[in-house]
C-alpha cells in the first residue's frame, strides 16, 4: 500500500513487489555523538583513498561511517564498495 486511495483489480500470473527499503538508523543515531567525526565523511579524502582525518569530537576514540542503503536505496555492492574505500587506509 503507499498510501492513496487507488484500487485496481487484474487478473495476473505473477506478482512482483518491490517495496523499497527504509534505513535502520537507530544504532547510528545512538553511536553518533560518541564518534569523533560525528558522522562526517571527507570526501576528497575518500575518492582519495586515503585516511579520513575529519575530526569534530576529540572527546572520543572512534570514527563512524553510514554505508549502503543506510545512505540511500542502493545494492550489496554499493555497500561492499563504501565498506573498502573507508577500511582501506585502516
Amino acid at each position: 500500500m503507499d498510501g492513496s486511495e487507488f484500487r485496481e483489480h487484474r487478473p495476473f500470473d505473477a506478482v512482483v513487489a518491490e517495496m523499497g527499503t527504509d534505513p535502520v538508523q537507530e544504532l547510528y543515531d545512538e553511536l553518533l555523538d560518541s564518534s569523533t567525526n560525528l558522522g562526517a565523511v571527507d570526501l576528497a579524502e575518500l575518492l582519495a583513498q586515503e585516511p579520513q582525518s575529519v575530526m569534530r569530537n576529540n572527546d572520543d576514540s572512534f570514527q563512524l561511517f553510514r554505508i549502503g542503503d543506510a545512505v540511500a536505496g542502493r545494492n550489496v555492492h554499493a555497500a561492499m564498495l563504501d565498506a573498502a574505500h573507508l577500511s582501506r587506509t585502516i
